[in-house]
């Protein structure tokens, strides 16, 4: 992780569970963190927890499903920092509303779902690429935090949920495909896949009941994307927790 320090990594939900643990581990290893979230008080907070790091955490308010905020909150990044050299797309919500659900309230879950799980991921990565073009003899990453559900469909009653991961998956090769189109292959791209992460998103019964991961298992998969040496691009990483059955 040498090869980063002191770089820039944009991190998007980065408040709580898996956001919250690969903000700290990335600032444990040097690198300038900044954190967007609605609760930005909460990212201000994990400076706190930093001992004997040369890395910072920054905390930008951001409400990722509000076009504008993004904009707003990676021109004060141009403005502070002038490029970025890691983007990790991580804010998500779930929702247990179905397709077939007509009310105005699943209509309004299902527009906000994929406004947080999709749309927000395609603009960040519109807005950071163009801080990573800024780069000069330096590499840059993207890391898609997707869901194990991108691929399975184990149950019915999570419609929309599953609909944005898979759309994620396409989303991170087709920014792959168009980089090495457009000569910009210094930028490498990865969607990672976890199975259950006790997080917030889910209630404590649930974790209690299934075998499930931890954030920080997640920001280990983060750093050993990041130590990968750079001819190589792992394009696809699924982690599940053992004994997980689809």
């Amino acid at each position: 992780m040498d090869k980063w320090k002191t770089k820039i990594a944009v991190i998007t939900g980065a408040s709580s569970g898996i956001g919250a643990a690969i903000t700290l581990s990335l600032a444990s290893h040097g690198l300038t963190v900044i954190g967007l979230a609605r609760r930005s008080e909460n990212v201000e907070e994990l400076s706190k927890k930093l001992e004997n790091s040369e890395g910072k955490i920054i905390a930008i308010k951001c409400d990722v499903a509000d076009l504008n905020s993004i904009k707003n909150a990676f021109k004060e990044i141009e403005e502070n920092f002038g490029k970025v050299h890691i983007l990790i797309n991580n804010a998500g919500m779930s929702s247990k509303v179905t397709i077939l659900d007509e009310s105005d309230y699943a209509t309004e879950r299902i527009n906000s779902t994929i406004d947080v799980n999709f749309k927000a991921y395609v603009h960040c990565v519109r807005e950071c690429i163009k801080l990573m073009k800024k780069i000069e003899n330096e590499h840059a990453m993207i890391i898609n935090v997707g869901s194990i559900l991108d691929s399975v469909i184990p149950y019915p009653h999570r419609t929309i949920y599953p609909t944005t991961k898979h759309a994620v998956r396409a989303l991170s090769e087709i920014i792959r495909q168009e980089l090495i189109v457009s000569e910009c292959d210094k930028i490498k791209v990865t969607n990672l896949s976890p199975g259950a992460v006790k997080t917030e998103i889910a209630s404590e019964d649930y974790f209690n009941s299934i075998p499930h991961l931890t954030p920080n298992d997640i920001a280990e998969s983060v750093i050993y994307l990041l130590s990968t040496p750079w001819n190589v691009n792992v394009t696809q990483l699924t982690i599940k927790p053992v004994g997980e059955k689809f």
